[in-house]
């Protein structure tokens, strides 16, 4: 059920990321929340539930209907998030070949592992302190919204250094900078309840990022424009989160300061060697996944966001 992809890589990477066969995986049920095909699979050798998502498409009217990269995003993103350090589930790229066509998509192992456990979503946390709204300005929807909720909470487990829960998703939002994550919404992120209490769960949910969504002529033709606002850095400078007032994610890191967020910032940020370090894992994406041009384009946001997080006048430390 395991293929494990090391062809010649681009820029001298060898090593490629796994890409699973789950086509004899057994159904486990769906998943309703969130708008893209979801499917619970039972992993065949352990048991454990799996969440499979599969890749969307896009119609446009210009151009010829094509795959979006959220599989790839996904498991970048898994990549960075253990570079940095921080709690995430095991993702990986997976294909299905049980229906009619080749299905796309990734897998992600549950976040609830142990009986008597459940998830509990942000926007749960917020309608148990009565300020959850279904519509409206999203003004109820703050950073400072989040550091209250998670006042109780324990930080997860296996997490390198006393930190607490909100500590932990100053990390989060961190990596949301660094690729570009527009779609930190209060059902993508969570804390799991449990006999003994509450602890932030690991990271999930970052496929709104890195360009994914643009075709590959649309980012050919960015690559190589003069227009500053046509590039991939002014891509990642127009990004836009899902809190109040639609800040951009570095401005939302910023915000972290003044809720005992300085240290955090700078204890994640200082987790990597240096950029090098970030990228790699959008070099080890296999080459029938990702194209070159989707991986310069993701190369260059990262490394703007990057620049503009370490960038003294953010004083983030």
């Amino acid at each position: 059920y395991t293929s494990v992809v090391t062809t010649e890589g681009i820029s001298g990477h060898r090593q490629r990321y796994d890409e699973i066969d789950v086509s004899g995986w057994t159904p486990y049920g769906e998943e309703f929340l969130g708008t893209k095909p979801k499917q619970w699979l039972i992993h065949p050798v352990t048991g454990e539930h799996w969440l499979m998502k599969e890749a969307t498409f896009n119609t446009p009217r210009d151009e010829p209907e094509y795959r979006k990269g959220d599989d790839w995003a996904e498991r970048i993103a898994c990549g960075v998030a253990g570079i940095l350090g921080l709690p995430v589930p095991e993702v990986e790229l997976s294909v299905n070949y049980s229906s009619s066509r080749r299905v796309y998509g990734t897998i992600c192992r549950s976040v609830v592992v142990k009986k008597k456990e459940t998830l509990v979503l942000g926007h749960e946390l917020f309608d148990e302190q009565g300020t959850f709204k279904t519509s409206g300005d999203r003004s109820w929807y703050t950073i400072d919204a989040i550091h209250r909720a998670l006042g109780a909470c324990q930080p997860p487990p296996g997490v390198v250094g006393c930190l607490s829960a909100w500590e932990v998703f100053v990390g989060y939002l961190l990596l949301d900078a660094l690729i570009g994550n527009t779609d930190r919404h209060e059902d993508n992120w969570a804390v799991i309840a449990s006999e003994s209490g509450r602890q932030l769960a690991p990271t999930f949910d970052h496929a709104s990022s890195l360009g994914f969504l643009l075709s590959d002529r649309a980012r050919e033709e960015r690559l190589l424009t003069r227009d500053r606002n046509r590039t991939p850095e002014g891509f990642a400078d127009r990004a836009k989160t899902r809190f109040y007032c639609n800040p951009h994610p570095i401005d939302v890191v910023a915000a972290t300061r003044m809720l005992d967020g300085r240290a955090a910032a700078e204890h994640w940020l200082n987790q990597p060697q240096g950029i090098e370090d970030l990228v790699a894992p959008i070099w080890a994406i296999p080459e029938h996944r990702m194209s070159d041009p989707a991986r310069k384009f993701a190369e260059r946001v990262m490394r703007r966001n990057w620049e503009r997080l370490s960038s003294p006048s953010l004083s983030l430390g």
